[in-house]
């Protein structure tokens, strides 16, 4: 069961992905960054977000030792990690744009690393590091233009001042490309699915390949993994009525906290996804990735 749902979402993702190339770059098409904003919040909302739910079960895992009380020393240590690292946004942007850089490109790396093998994680490989450096550098090599727009919107200030060569590019897809073909512990599927992944980053729109890679591979592994590999549904739900619940509670939840951004720092609603997704994303990943990362070291 667990295979053929896999390879379901890698057809999918190689067809979406293969659709996009052609779309955009065969048929050189420019898709406006506000319409990518929105293509990005409603599939955030939907598939990205969601795949933290299973948090809880993680959290239950490994508090329910020590404690009856653990929802609440759960929720008390998710929120307190959160807080504290959107407090340093607040008053570090820059600093926290980087942080987030840097554990967003350990977490991918850790997850395409650890993908279907619950038992025995590797917390530390040099490949995985390569690994997630080129999943979120990519983007920044290719596309900075559009990308420091985004990140000025983050920070707060222009980053626009800087541009990479020709020569910086090329050989950013060799040395990347070179680590993809001849890497270990990868079979012939994954080296295509991550060639692909680095043409999407290469050719697409930043956005567009950002939600090709976040939801349609990062998270869908992560359902599955959690759903069929640490059994992490909670016992009193059925597998598709705690789909339907993280789902819903992800919609209304983004729904309504751009809708807040929107009226109270008074931005337009695509600024104000931007904002709402990278940096929830940021407070929300550094929690997520320790409480992912504990029980299997422990």
């Amino acid at each position: 069961m667990i295979n053929k749902l896999d390879k379901l979402r890698r057809n999918l993702f190689l067809f979406l992905s293969i659709t996009s190339l052609a779309i955009f770059y065969l048929n050189n098409i420019s898709l406006d960054l506000k319409i990518q904003s929105y293509a990005l919040f409603f599939l955030v909302a939907l598939i990205g977000i969601p795949h933290g739910f299973f948090d809880f079960s993680v959290g239950k895992k490994l508090l329910k030792k020590f404690s009856n009380l653990w929802f609440l020393y759960f929720i008390i240590l998710y929120v307190l990690i959160s807080l504290i690292y959107f407090i340093v946004w607040i008053k570090f942007p820059g600093i926290a744009l980087i942080f987030f850089l840097l554990i967003a490109s350990y977490h991918f790396g850790y997850e395409e690393y650890n993908y279907f093998n619950a038992s025995n994680h590797i917390t530390f490989d040099v490949n995985m590091i390569i690994r997630g450096l080129i999943i979120v550098f990519c983007p920044i090599l290719f596309h900075y233009d559009q990308v420091s727009y985004l990140f000025s919107i983050l920070v707060g200030y222009d980053l626009s001042n800087f541009s990479f060569s020709n020569t910086q590019k090329a050989f950013f897809i060799i040395l990347s490309a070179f680590h993809i073909l001849f890497g270990k512990n990868e079979n012939y599927f994954s080296k295509v699915e991550s060639l692909i992944y680095l043409l999407n980053f290469i050719l697409l729109p930043p956005l567009i390949s950002f939600i090709l890679y976040f939801c349609f591979s990062h998270s869908i592994k992560h359902f599955l993994e959690s759903i069929y590999v640490s059994k992490h549904v909670p016992d009193n739900f059925s597998t598709k009525g705690f789909l339907y619940l993280i789902v819903i509670s992800s919609l209304l939840f983004s729904v309504f906290s751009v809708l807040f951004i929107s009226n109270y720092l008074e931005e337009s609603i695509n600024i104000s996804i931007v904002k709402f997704i990278f940096i929830l994303l940021a407070c929300l990943t550094l929690p997520h990735m320790i409480f992912n990362m504990i029980p299997e070291r422990r």
